[in-house]
């Protein structure tokens, strides 16, 4: 072997342990960039947490409310439902802001909204500026909940729907620990007022802590600007066919899971004689399902989108059926309320919601998300009316059999109109593509 052969020996082994070194050193700063990630997106999530719980405690404090300003029954259920309207109107013009202001401002400004409005409730002096404030509770609650379902559609561009099933997990979580906190305030202080506050407050200190540790180039992340991914497809505008359709979709779902939401329990208590306390059981229990909705978004990311719609709305349809055609034992109710909540909350909400932002480019996905909310949240608004009216009408098993079920098996008819091929997918090209 001559010195020249040494040499170039060495030289390889050289660069293959510097190659070596610099596959070492990328692998371990991506895994810490992963980790900051999910710290970061975890610390959005609990903001939204934040969000479910400042909604939740109101309608347990209602009673008290209603007792201290003598609202009618009328004016108290505006009161807990009118924050529908504030998300419902502000949703598009959310997904507008969100293309020209950026994701972070939008989190920002929405947080501090609907903590605002939340402390304002309690210096309301009469119907009228109580009724302002959750509308814009709902405001600020639209601008938040469209930032971060786009925060998540961008910062885990191949896990769309894993991402925004996580989001909808965080809202549960806020939804179970708000309420118990809230009676547990109102026993300690005597008023309804220090759980208002309580959680006004805490959405402000949340909002500093993005502020401070969410950085923007995290927030306004896209697959688009990442150089290891390819984007394809996907629809650069919302009025086209498949993100009008899940629009037409999303709207009657929004008036199948909140007709349940708002009436369920009165049906419960007064058709089928179910105490205070067993009704709760069997309402809590549709909203602990919502912790499935991980799985929600992990079908979606997989399966075929006429495939994934089709199958939960005619599984939502065939709980809601057996809540109105069933036995009206506290067993069957209880199981059958959160089969409906896995189905729905953590199925088909989860399901439309990644849907519609995979249905566009992803320069398109905060009109999308945009789209999304307010699609589900007018027809809320209304829904709970609606189903009353048919109640008048049809009776409850009756009504429960139309809206219920009849609204979630036209959702699957739709669904298989949906074009699959023009869904936006997102790949990592080979290590030679990009060696």
């Amino acid at each position: 072997m001559t010195g020249d052969d040494c040499i170039h020996i060495d030289d390889d082994l050289d660069g293959t342990t510097m190659t070596t070194k610099a596959v070492s050193t990328s692998s371990a700063s991506t895994r810490t960039a992963s980790r900051a990630a999910l710290a970061m997106f975890g610390l959005l999530l609990l903001a939204y947490s934040v969000n479910a719980m400042d909604r939740m405690v109101f309608p347990v404090l209602l009673p008290d409310v209603t007792a201290e300003y003598g609202f009618t029954l009328g004016q108290s259920g505006l009161q807990a439902t009118m924050f529908a309207l504030g998300m419902g109107i502000t949703g598009i013009p959310a997904g507008i802001a969100l293309a020209k202001l950026g994701r972070k401002p939008l989190i920002v400004t929405g947080t501090v909204a609907f903590s605002v409005a939340t402390i304002m409730t309690v210096a309301s002096a009469g119907f009228t500026d109580m009724l302002a404030w959750r509308v814009l509770s709902g405001v600020g609650e639209a601008l938040q909940l469209a930032a971060i379902m786009t925060v998540a559609a961008g910062a885990f561009p191949r896990h769309r729907g894993l991402a925004i099933g996580a989001v909808n997990m965080a809202f549960a979580t806020g939804s179970v620990i708000g309420p118990l906190t809230a009676a547990a305030f109102l026993g300690h202080y005597g008023t309804w007022r220090a759980p208002m506050i309580a959680f006004g407050v805490l959405g402000l200190v949340v909002v500093l802590a993005v502020i401070i540790a969410v950085p923007r180039r995290f927030t306004e992340a896209a697959t688009s600007a990442l150089p290891d991914t390819h984007h394809h497809g996907g629809a650069r505008s919302v009025l086209s066919w498949n993100p009008l359709l899940l629009g037409v979709i999303t709207v009657l779902f929004g008036l199948v899971d909140f007709a349940y939401i708002g009436l369920y329990a009165t049906y419960l208590r007064d058709q089928l004689g179910f105490t205070p306390g067993q009704a709760g059981l069997a309402v809590s229990l549709s909203g602990l399902a919502a912790f499935a909705s991980p799985l929600g978004g992990w079908l979606t990311d997989r399966l075929d989108p006429r495939v994934c719609l089709v199958l939960l709305d005619l599984l939502t349809a065939v709980a809601a059926a057996a809540l109105f055609l069933g036995p009206s034992t506290v067993a069957w109710q209880a199981v059958c309320s959160f089969l409906f909540g896995l189905f729905a909350s953590s199925g088909v909400f989860v399901g439309l919601a990644g849907l519609l932002v995979k249905s566009v480019h992803i320069d398109a996905a905060g009109p999308a998300s945009g789209i999304f909310i307010t699609c589900i949240y007018v027809p809320a608004g209304i829904s709970g009316y609606v189903f009353s009216r048919m109640v008048e009408g049809l009776g409850w098993v009756g009504a429960g059999i139309a809206q219920l079920v009849g609204f979630s098996v036209l959702g699957a008819l739709l669904a298989v109109f949906l074009r699959p091929s023009r869904f936006s997918t997102t790949t990592r090209p080979h290590r030679s593509e990009t060696s």
